[in-house]
């Protein structure tokens, strides 16, 4: 590293910014055990019973299952950052490559979002028909993947053996079906993404989290809406934002800012799940940080 890096180097590592991106990043990596061993609903908790009456054969995975894999994709994505800070301080030159670090705060944002969107009503119906709108979008796109497979197959553009060709014409008929019984459950819209972004970060604005201040004091749908813009354009690959910046530090401003953002969308999408999903009378071992409990617990009061 030459004395240029190595002054470039120092400074950065001084930055208070940078400081807090490491916090952050330190943070997430503390929901990484409940991301590896997430539970279904306790016996009569209110998922327990949003999944009863057949409800949960009719959706694939169940309510629980859809939410469950966003916040676990979540939760890897905003642990995943912890990786690329730790990373950084052995490169020459210095680089925490902000361009993935932002695009997997995106992920972590609006993975969240998709749970939050479904958990936070407190009407039943409507948690339902949020959870089979979103796992329609999820059977549209398998359905799809195996009927391009398919098509490639009949038109020569790649070989399955028969066995496996069979499988996936019979995984496209069985998609195809489980469309039809979501059909008749009068599914939300979940297409856009950045809607299910917007509403999750109204419902933290109103239920600001216990176990967090940094919602207090600042109106959390700007705050959303302009982060979730900065981290979607990296994923994009796009210029504007690199010409906010003075120089290459300023950058670290960015990723403080960003992955607050997916910690808390994170965060409480974890909380909500529990507060739903867990008996507090019974003996289920935790792996979700304590910090979070004063939130599971006030939010475990409204359903």
């Amino acid at each position: 590293m030459n004395p240029p890096d190595v002054r470039y180097a120092l400074a950065a590592m001084l930055n208070p910014a940078l400081g807090r991106v490491s916090e952050r990043a330190e943070r997430g990596q503390t929901l990484k055990a409940w991301g590896l061993k997430p539970h279904r609903p306790d016996p009569g908790t209110p998922m327990a019973k949003d999944d009863a009456d057949g409800y949960y054969e009719k959706i694939p995975e169940g309510l629980s299952g859809t939410v469950m894999y966003p916040i676990m994709n979540a939760i890897d994505a905003i642990a995943s950052t912890r990786a690329l800070v730790v990373q950084a301080k052995a490169d020459a030159p210095f680089n925490h490559h902000p361009a993935a670090f932002l695009s997997l705060c995106r992920t972590a944002v609006e993975c969240s979002a998709q749970a939050i969107w479904i958990m936070s009503s407190e009407d039943r119906d409507a948690r339902r028909k949020r959870a089979a709108g979103l796992a329609k979008v999820g059977i549209e796109h398998a359905r799809e993947w195996h009927g391009e497979t398919q098509n490639a197959h009949d038109n020569g553009l790649r070989t399955m053996s028969d066995e496996a060709y069979a499988q996936n014409k019979h995984r496209f008929e069985f998609h195809t079906k489980e469309l039809e019984v979501l059909e008749t459950l009068e599914p939300a819209n979940a297409r856009q993404y950045s809607e299910m972004v917007r509403k999750a970060a109204n419902w933290i604005a109103a239920n600001p989290p216990k176990h967090t201040s940094d919602v207090a004091g600042v109106h959390y749908q700007t705050v959303s809406k302009l982060g979730y813009r900065v981290c979607s354009s990296f994923t994009y690959g796009h210029a504007w934002p690199i010409h906010l910046l003075g120089n290459p530090m300023e950058s670290f401003g960015m990723m403080a800012d960003s992955i607050n953002l997916a910690l808390i969308n994170t965060e409480c999408a974890l909380s909500l799940y529990e507060a739903q999903s867990t008996d507090p009378n019974g003996s289920r071992t935790n792996y979700y940080p304590e910090r979070l409990q004063v939130t599971i617990d006030d939010w475990r009061t409204r359903y």
